[in-house]
C-alpha cells in the first residue's frame, strides 16, 4: 500500500540512499525442476546460436521498466558493493527494489540520491512478471518479444519470467542451456503483485498492493500481470503507461495460483468448475450420504469460488 508521507522521506533517503485456472483449461501439475520450455532439449544449439547473433549484433528487445537482472549496490554502507538479483531487498530496506534496465524511459524510474549514481530506481514486486521479454516459443532460431504473462507457441499454458529471479518462491529454473532467468506460471489478469502509481498528483510514485484503492479513486483496481493478453484489461490515459488495468475485487480469488499443496515438491494449480461427483465420505448425524450443514456450506462456498 502506499507509504504514508513520513515514512515514504526516510526511506527514500535511507533506502535507496541512491536516490487458478483459466475458465475451460485443463488444470496440470508442475513439477519444480523443469522449465516451460517442454520437449525442447533440441533447441538448446538453436537459443545459444541466437543468443550469440544477438551479443555480435549488440540489441535485442526488452522492456525499459524491467529489473537489471543484476545489479551492484553498497547496502550495508560497508564500503563494498553487494551484488544484487532482479527485484530485490536490501540491507538498508526491506522492501523490494531495482535498478531498471531503461532509466528515463522507464516512467515509473525515479532519480538516485547517491552521488554519481546515474542509474535510475523503482520499486517492484520479485514475483511479478517481466512486461517484456524474449523468448524462441516455435524453435525457428529467433526469438520472439511476449508481453507479461503470456503462452507461447509451444504451451498454452500462460507463463512468464519473472523480474525478480530466485527472490520470487515461485520461481521455476529453465531447462534452457546457458538460460539465467527464472519462471512460472501465470494469469494474465491477476493483478500485479506490487506496482506504482502517483494516485495523488505530487510526482512521487506510491507502492500499492494488487488490487488497491488509490488516492485518486477509492474504487479497487489495478495493473495486470499480463498487459494486453488480459481481455478485461484498459489502456491507461496516462501519458507514456504502457501497463494495462483493470478494476477489481480485493476479495476476490486470483484467476490462477500456484501452490504446493502436497509438499511433493510439485506446484498443484485446482480446476476452475467443481468436480460433479459428490465428495466422498460426508457424512451427517442422521445417516450417511447426507451432507451436514457445514459441509453443504463449505460446497456452497467451494462452488462459488470455483465458477
Amino acid at each position: 500500500m502506499a507509504m504514508p508521507t513520513g515514512l515514504w522521506s526516510r526511506t527514500r533517503a535511507a533506502a535507496p540512499r541512491r536516490t487458478g485456472t483459466r475458465a475451460g483449461a485443463t488444470c496440470r501439475a508442475v513439477q519444480l525442476q523443469p522449465g516451460p520450455e517442454l520437449h525442447r532439449g533440441r533447441r538448446d544449439a538453436q537459443v545459444a546460436r541466437v543468443r550469440l547473433l544477438q551479443l555480435h549484433d549488440g540489441w535485442r528487445e526488452c522492456g525499459s521498466c524491467n529489473c537489471m537482472t543484476e545489479w551492484n549496490y553498497d547496502g550495508d554502507a560497508d564500503g563494498v558493493m553487494e551484488s544484487y538479483e532482479g527485484c530485490s531487498a536490501t540491507a538498508d530496506w526491506d522492501q523490494s527494489w531495482c535498478y531498471v534496465q531503461g532509466g528515463s524511459n522507464c516512467n515509473q524510474a525515479l532519480n538516485s540520491t547517491v552521488a554519481g549514481e546515474t542509474r535510475k530506481w523503482r520499486e517492484c514486486g520479485s514475483c511479478n512478471c517481466m512486461t517484456e521479454w524474449n523468448y524462441d516459443g516455435d524453435a525457428d532460431g529467433v526469438m520472439e518479444s511476449y508481453e507479461g504473462c503470456s503462452a507461447t507457441a509451444d504451451w498454452d499454458q500462460s507463463w512468464c519470467y519473472v523480474q525478480g529471479g530466485s527472490n520470487c518462491n515461485q520461481a521455476v529454473d529453465s531447462t534452457v542451456a546457458g538460460e539465467t532467468r527464472k519462471w512460472r506460471e501465470c494469469g494474465s489478469c491477476n493483478c500485479m503483485t506490487e506496482w506504482n502509481y502517483d494516485g495523488d498528483a505530487d510526482g512521487v510514485m506510491e507502492s500499492y498492493e494488487g488490487c488497491s484503492a488509490t488516492a485518486d479513486w477509492d474504487q479497487s483496481w489495478c495493473y495486470v500481470q499480463g498487459g494486453s493478453n488480459c481481455n478485461q484489461a484498459l489502456n491507461s490515459t496516462v501519458a507514456g503507461e504502457t501497463r494495462k488495468w483493470r478494476e477489481c475485487g480485493s476479495c476476490n480469488c486470483m484467476t490462477e495460483w500456484n501452490y504446493d499443496g502436497d509438499a511433493d515438491g510439485w506446484l498443484e494449480c485446482t480446476p476452475s468448475t467443481p468436480s460433479p461427483t459428490p465428495a466422498p465420505d460426508i457424512e451427517s448425524a442422521s445417516g450417511v450420504g447426507e451432507p451436514t450443514m457445514t459441509a453443504a456450506i463449505i460446497a456452497v462456498i467451494l462452488s462459488t469460488a470455483c465458477a
